[in-house]
C-alpha cells in the first residue's frame, strides 16, 4: 500500500483487508466494543462491502485514513487554541 491515505483511491478488498480483531487493535478498542459497534452499524464506513460475507472484512487503508484525518483535526484544533491564548 504505497499510497495509503491518498484520497479518492478505492482500496482493493483482495489485498487490503483486516479482521474485526485487527480493526479493534487499530482503533485501540476492545474486540467486544468492535463487535457491538459493528452490530450498531458504526463501523460500516470501514467495510469493503463484499456481499454475503459474515466475517465483515474491513479495509486497513480506510481505517488508517480516518485515524490520520482525526489526528490532523485534533492537531489543527490544538494549534488554534494555542494561537488564541486558550489553555
Amino acid at each position: 500500500m504505497t499510497d495509503s491515505g491518498t484520497t479518492g483511491r478505492v482500496p482493493d478488498p483482495v489485498s487490503d483487508w483486516i479482521s474485526q480483531r485487527g480493526l479493534a487493535a487499530l482503533l485501540r478498542i476492545s474486540e467486544r466494543t468492535a463487535s457491538l459497534w459493528a452490530r450498531a452499524g458504526k463501523l460500516r464506513c470501514y467495510e469493503h462491502g463484499v456481499e454475503n460475507n459474515a466475517r465483515r472484512p474491513y479495509s486497513r487503508e480506510l481505517v488508517e485514513r480516518e485515524r490520520q484525518r482525526r489526528w490532523d483535526t485534533a492537531v489543527r484544533s490544538q494549534d488554534e487554541r494555542l494561537e488564541s491564548g486558550e489553555s
